[in-house]
């Protein structure tokens, strides 16, 4: 592991080893069955994964009884935590009377009218089963309305798994986020749509710089392109969505995770008059079938869900984050490690550097060999977060399992101060930025979150109080 001392590392392994031996088991007879022992790539990491058994709220449980406290609930479907009451008692009433068929459903159009009253780019709205699927259905929209194949996408964002996307090809043109020049040169009448992140998610939660994403807009409605807003994750960080918190207006919206109360969900929302492109009623429209689309469970649950999760709640979470993410960096810097927090929301990401990264590639020149380690060491003091670092919080984490997170890293630091090798000069940065993180007060963390907050409610662009219909 380059830049990490073996030793320490070492360690690290034979502890976790030790204490997880059940799930070494279970991986050893995955990889029986299951490439790799597993079926969802972003569940593996070295030397093999812990098994989860069972969750209640904000907590976990894995194969050997090891207790964690789950900041990735995840990653940011569970927005509630595990087993949330209101979820669980809709779900439990809806089994006996059926869960899928092959006709439509009330919960479909109750779910779809809160998600058009309460999110104002959404006037329709089309259920799938993943993110994944709503991005595909999002460009066959985009290239039926525009007659163009071209996209243009940010290097380092997720979109699912749309080969186009995370594989690029000859249509697909990547840019780099937060480059507004660069963006707008790329985009030109030849273009049929723009997919974009409020946040840079998977690459690092990086957040938009003020006015890149507006300027993004204006371009692609310049070139008549379709603009694609990707708020799979980022919906949970404000009351009417972040697209209402900026001002924007996203001609195609992709929602998922949050909407579907912890089951599979996908969903495209937007514009009437391209939404209507899937009509099956309309001669030539875009056929989208899908046999478990819009069924009775993903439906009845994320309506429970997105019911709940009002503009007080939403406050508290954002607040809980900026207050952990303040003090993740304290407890850094006293341990003399170089690490900074960036946020979107309820939506956090530890870095091992001093300073925030602004696009992918910033974020990807941190050794990964750092993250694994810390990731390793946090398991080891019961903190469940995402190997490369990024973690978000549940209405379910009250003050005293903050405490026990905020403990974990301090600990989980301590464990891999000797373990990174750091390069020349770097103890005398890490001094500088102890200091400062002496000195952190309340407006300090405000810079990775665009929506201010005021009395726990968050305002819209034009300085009203947001607050979702139930």
């Amino acid at each position: 592991m380059s830049g990490v001392a073996a030793g320490p590392v070492a360690d690290l392994t034979a502890e976790y080893a030790a204490r997880t031996i059940r799930s070494g088991d279970h991986h050893r007879q995955a990889c029986r069955h299951l490439p790799g022992g597993e079926t969802r790539s972003v569940t593996m990491y070295q030397p093999y994964p812990v098994v989860l058994a069972e969750g209640h709220g904000a907590l976990v449980r894995d194969l050997d009884g090891n207790e964690y406290v789950d900041v990735l609930n995840n990653y940011t479907s569970l927005v509630h935590g595990h087993g949330f009451g209101p979820v669980v008692e809709a779900v439990t009433a809806c089994l006996p009377s059926g869960t899928a068929f092959p006709a439509p459903h009330p919960a479909q159009l109750r779910l779809a009218g809160m998600i058009t009253g309460r999110y104002p780019a959404v006037q329709q709205v089309r259920f799938t089963n993943s993110g994944t699927e709503a991005s595909l259905l999002a460009l066959r929209v985009a290239r039926s309305a525009t007659g163009r194949r071209r996209i243009v996408t940010f290097t380092g964002a997720y979109h699912g798994g749309v080969p186009e996307i995370i594989d690029g090809g000859p249509d697909t043109v990547p840019v780099r986020y937060n480059d507004a020049d660069q963006a707008v040169a790329a985009i030109d009448s030849s273009v049929a749509a723009v997919f974009v992140e409020p946040f840079l998610g998977s690459a690092g939660v990086i957040p938009a710089a003020p006015g890149f994403l507006s300027q993004i807009a204006g371009r692609a409605r310049q070139v008549g392109a379709v603009f694609v807003l990707d708020e799979v994750q980022s919906l949970r960080n404000a009351p009417n969505g972040t697209h209402a918190a900026l001002g924007l207006e996203p001609d195609l919206l992709l929602m998922g995770k949050i909407i579907g109360g912890g089951f599979p969900v996908g969903a495209v929302g937007g514009r009437t008059a391209l939404m209507d492109l899937t009509s099956a009623a309309r001669p030539g429209g875009l056929s989208c079938s899908g046999t478990f689309n819009g069924n009775v469970i993903s439906m009845t649950a994320g309506a429970a869900a997105l019911a709940a999760l009002d503009g007080p709640a939403i406050g508290e979470l954002n607040g809980r984050a900026a207050d952990l993410g303040r003090r993740i960096e304290a407890t850094a810097a006293r341990a003399g490690i170089p690490a900074c927090v960036t946020r979107d929301g309820s939506i956090l990401e530890v870095h091992l550097t001093e300073r925030a990264p602004t696009c992918a590639e910033e974020a990807a020149a941190i050794p990964a060999a750092w993250e694994s380690a810390l990731h390793l060491a946090l398991l080891l003091e019961g903190v469940y977060a995402a190997p490369r670092g990024s973690l978000n919080l549940s209405t379910a984490i009250g003050h005293d399992l903050l405490a026990r997170v905020e403990d974990g890293y301090a600990r989980a630091f301590g464990r891999i101060r000797d373990a990174i090798a750091l390069a020349p000069g770097q103890s005398d940065v890490n001094r500088s930025a102890k200091e400062e993180a002496e000195k952190v007060g309340a407006d300090d963390n405000r810079r990775h979150d665009p929506f201010p907050m005021v009395h726990g409610d968050y305002q819209d662009t034009a300085g009203r109080f947001a607050n979702p219909p139930g």
